[in-house]
């Protein structure tokens, strides 16, 4: 999930475990050249470690390399909506219990990072989910007040945390949010649903993916109670790797 330089030749590691959540071990001269550690101690690269542990502290004695997910370091988007879901997923395993869905939510996540069409857009329904599993699921099939039907468009309350109807009883000072289509809420149904093995296995309109990322970002934030700003550059410039001009050759 982070990899930091330490000392002359070592790294330590922060890894996100199916069992212990997530820990920091100590990658000791993984950062030579000639370390047999170095290829498995790459950043969001998946491996199988051998771990000493002395009162608390991990080692890394051996491993091996299940997937190297190399592509993301030469994919300015890749790279950023990597770090993006890294950072929210090291947050939650960092606050809590560890829990397996964290670690399984974060492999199918880095795998369509890596291989997706769209990995910004896929980092973003992941910290979503995430938050589902982590008890934070908000009311998008009804109205939050009255568990009426929804009449769309409509509007969410991250106050009330769901979906407002029109009725005047159910609209409250302090309910401003923003306003979701139904293919939105949808989406986002789905999202919060879907097994692991199919969370990705949709097609939304570029109207559907602007509003279901502008909410999934303000909801990690609120849940979170912190700013994410991994993918703000990418945002304000409106620039994609792929829109890049290809580099030509003599």
């Amino acid at each position: 999930m982070n990899v930091f330089a330490w000392k002359d030749r070592d790294r330590l590691l922060h890894l996100l475990t199916p069992d212990l959540g997530l820990i920091t071990a100590n990658a000791r001269g993984s950062a030579s050249m000639k370390s047999k550690l170095r290829s498995l101690t790459q950043l969001f690269s998946l491996s199988d470690f051998i771990l000493i542990e002395r009162q608390g502290r991990y080692t890394i004695r051996s491993g091996v390399l299940q997937e190297s997910f190399a592509g993301i370091s030469f994919d300015l988007d890749r790279l950023a909506a990597a770090s993006h879901a890294a950072e929210a997923f090291s947050d939650v395993a960092r606050n809590g219990e560890p829990h397996r869905y964290i670690f399984d939510l974060w492999a199918y996540t880095i795998y369509q990072i890596a291989n997706g069409e769209d990995p910004v857009f896929a980092a973003r329904l992941a910290t979503f989910r995430l938050m589902v599993e982590s008890g934070f699921a908000p009311m998008l099939d009804a109205c939050v007040r009255c568990q009426c039907e929804i009449a769309y468009p409509c509007q969410f309350s991250f106050r009330a945390g769901g979906l407002v109807c029109e009725k005047s009883d159910c609209r409250r000072v302090g309910d401003e949010g923003i306003a979701l289509s139904e293919g939105a809420a949808a989406l986002l149904c789905y999202i919060a649903k879907a097994p692991f093995n199919r969370l990705f296995l949709f097609q939304v309109s570029d109207f559907v993916r602007e509003e279901a990322s502008n909410f999934a970002d303000r909801w990690l934030e609120q849940k979170m109670e912190k700013s994410y700003r991994r993918l703000s550059l990418i945002d304000q410039s409106g620039f994609r790797f792929e829109d890049s001009p290809p580099i030509k050759s003599n």
